[in-house]
This record gives C-alpha cells, sequence and structure tokens, in this order.
C-alpha cells in the first residue's frame, strides 16, 4: 500500500505533474542564466556612448553610497557625496574599487577620474543611471592598465542608495547607504574622428567631484545628479 506522499502523488493529474515539472526546469535555468547588461541601444538617448566608443568591459559593484546633511534653505537634507564600493569582474573577481570623486581605480594601479554628464531616473527607489565622461588618466601615458584608455563609464541596473528619509537633522553627519550598480567601461575606438573623443576640457581640477560640483537632493529625482 502506497504511503500518504505516494498517494497524493499518483492522485495529481498528468497535466498539473508535467507543469510542474516544466516551472521547476524554468527556475533552475533562471537561477543558471548568466547576467547580461543592457545594450548601448537598450539606455535612454541621454546615456548612450554612441558608435565611436568600444565597450571594454563590464563591472558590477556592491558598496555604499555616501551622503552628508547639509542645510539646503531652511531644511537639512542628505545630499550624494560619492560612492565606496568593490568593483568585480563578470568571473567574481575583486578587479578594483570606486571612490568619491569619480575615481575608478583597479589593482593594476591604473585608473580614471570621471564627471558624469547625464542622467536618467530608469528604476523607481534607486539611484539615477549616470553617463561619466572621463576627466583625467593621470600617468596613463603607457597606455597600459584596465583603465587606462577608458573615456566613458555608464553606470546602469542601480539598486538601492538610497535613504529612507531626504531630511537630516544633525547638520555635517554623514550617512553610509547600501547600493549596488553596473559599468559599462569604452574607450574611444582607435578610428575615431579626434573631435569624438569622450574626453572634455576644462572642470580639471583635482578636487571637483564627478557631479560638477552641484548639490542636490537625496531623493535621485532627475535632472539633479546623484551619480
Amino acid at each position: 500500500m502506497p504511503n500518504g506522499s505516494d498517494a497524493s502523488h499518483a492522485r495529481l493529474p498528468a497535466a498539473t505533474r508535467a507543469a510542474f515539472v516544466t516551472l521547476t526546469a524554468l527556475t533552475l535555468a533562471a537561477c543558471t542564466t548568466p547576467y547580461s547588461p543592457p545594450t548601448d541601444t537598450d539606455l535612454p538617448l541621454t546615456l548612450r556612448a554612441g558608435p565611436n566608443q568600444h565597450l571594454d568591459q563590464v563591472l558590477s559593484a556592491h558598496g555604499q553610497t555616501l551622503y552628508e546633511c547639509r542645510r539646503d534653505g531652511g531644511a537639512r537634507a542628505w545630499t550624494r557625496e560619492g560612492d565606496l564600493a568593490t568593483l568585480v569582474d563578470p568571473q567574481r573577481r575583486s578587479v578594483g574599487t570606486v571612490a568619491p570623486g569619480g575615481y575608478f581605480t583597479a589593482y593594476d594601479n591604473s585608473y580614471v577620474v570621471t564627471r558624469a554628464d547625464a542622467f536618467a531616473q530608469v528604476t523607481a527607489g534607486t539611484l539615477v543611471w549616470a553617463r561619466l565622461v572621463a576627466r583625467q588618466q593621470p600617468g596613463s601615458v603607457m597606455r597600459e592598465g584596465r583603465f587606462a584608455r577608458t573615456s566613458m563609464i555608464q553606470q546602469v541596473d542601480t539598486t538601492g542608495g538610497l535613504p529612507p528619509d531626504p531630511l537630516c537633522d544633525r547638520e555635517g553627519g554623514t550617512l553610509l547607504v547600501p547600493f549596488s550598480a553596473t559599468y559599462l567601461i569604452y574607450s574611444q575606438r582607435l578610428d575615431a574622428p579626434a573631435s569624438s573623443s569622450a574626453h572634455t576640457t576644462g572642470r580639471t581640477r583635482a578636487t571637483q567631484t564627478p557631479w560638477g560640483g552641484f548639490p542636490h537632493p537625496a531623493n535621485g529625482a532627475a535632472p539633479l545628479p546623484n551619480d
């Protein structure tokens, strides 16, 4: 005589058992499907790299967004200062870091300093997506290293990064909020016209943030940048 579980299984209609098997297979497939970042043409027009940029690498980041409590008129609000995160390649290897000021630094000692020049609020409740352009590549004369040729970076697929309340109590206080993002790293195509370079002149002071030094509220509403 079959036990209770065997009897229950036997009573399931064949169509139900087949549907259950199919659902299980799809769930397992979803868990093993590699992540596919958005392509350039998938992005809002303001964030696209364009045909003169070559996609060199795709990195992910998990870290914290840094905020400082500043007075804005009669209220105090959290103002974004930048991100602190570890960069990870598709093989899940840690390859570098992101730091406030638009710094992307690789463990091979190459780095690029960026500023954001375009933003889009793609997903509600998370950091805006951004296009970052290189404004400085110190020590990259030899053109060696992960970021030696970087001309543009797209920050996409963001999660988290926003404070629970845009208002704060203590001016000068700081707040760290967990976030994650994907970074699409580009270099200028070697056959691209010189005038099409993503590098921009001006705004090259070492102390300037990649958001152009404009304070912005913590709610991430476009068009004000929040990385």
